[in-house]
């Protein structure tokens, strides 16, 4: 198992973690400030790593072509992307908006083989596919998703084709300022200053106050999201985007299995659709990682 990889299944843990608490401050909050709030906690975060690391100076060293795509990919991946995750996560619930958003790795895979001229065989390209059906099957094994309505399901979409598409710029960037967690760093404040911008000019800040506990869960996402976004652009840097954002699927597992345990909707996760889903994410993600290595 390459280093690649296994930034990659750390990414996947710590996204499953993200998305759980997300939900559980959105349920309090509203999706705009959740994902402010979490983004901010990410972000205090990182630069707590960097001056530890000694690595403050080192920001201001990146060339401004990197620095532009950083924060074009931040902006779009997690501004655009969590916020519009958590209008969906209300409208159609948790694991329907999990299923849709499960095409990032047929987005991104097909693009980075036409961006980046990575390899795109038969295998690689089935092994996606075969993933991305089995997160589908999971995110829709239980009870609670048949519930919910399928009437709006444009926001997960979108976020599908944002999440497949932002690796693109990120890659771009890496090429040239190869230090992905500063990267991250780089990118991540200035797009949580223009979304704050456009938070205090839509009165969001004048609405009530957070309750406790969203700050919370706000503060639990942060600390999972500072090392789970971080495992993601380190396993962008080793690793080809098909591999990466294929094995970053592994975050639906760990959503299945803390749904049933943090919310009370019904939520049945050893059916047989679960079963064949997790089959078949597990054998496309191995396919994925052997034949694209």
């Amino acid at each position: 198992m390459t280093a690649g990889v296994i930034w990659a299944l750390v990414a996947a843990f710590g996204f499953g973690l993200i998305q759980v608490s997300n939900r559980k401050a959105n349920q309090l909050v509203d999706a705009y400030r959740t994902a402010f709030g979490l983004l901010l906690c990410v972000e205090m975060l990182l630069l707590i790593r960097a001056a530890l690391a000694g690595e403050l100076s080192m920001l201001f060293s990146a060339p401004l072509a990197a620095v532009g795509l950083f924060v074009v990919a931040t902006f779009f991946h997690f501004i655009g992307g969590w916020t519009l995750i958590g209008l969906s996560q209300q409208r159609i619930g948790v694991a329907r908006t999990g299923a849709l958003v499960s095409a990032s790795p047929l987005v991104g895979t097909l693009l980075a083989a036409w961006v980046l001229a990575e390899p795109l065989t038969f295998p690689i390209l089935g092994g996606v596919v075969l993933a991305v059906a089995g997160v589908a099957l999971i995110s829709l094994s239980g009870g609670a998703g048949r519930a919910a309505s399928w009437s709006q399901p444009w926001l997960a979409l979108i976020v599908a084709v944002i999440w497949g598409a932002s690796p693109m710029l990120i890659r771009l960037g890496l090429d040239r300022f190869d230090h992905p967690v500063l990267g991250l760093t780089i990118g991540l404040g200035p797009s949580l200053v223009v979304y704050g911008l456009i938070l205090t000019g839509a009165g969001a800040w004048r609405r009530s106050p957070m309750p406790a506990r969203a700050v919370r869960w706000l503060a639990f996402g942060g600390m999972a999201g500072a090392v789970a976004v971080s495992a993601q652009w380190i396993s962008w840097d080793l690793t080809t985007i098909a591999i990466a954002i294929t094995v970053q699927q592994m975050a639906t597992l760990v959503i299945v299995a803390l749904v049933p345990f943090m919310f009370k909707e019904p939520f049945e996760r050893m059916n047989s659709r679960f079963l064949v889903g997790t089959a078949a994410m597990l054998a496309g993600s191995i396919i994925v990682v052997l034949v694209g290595r």
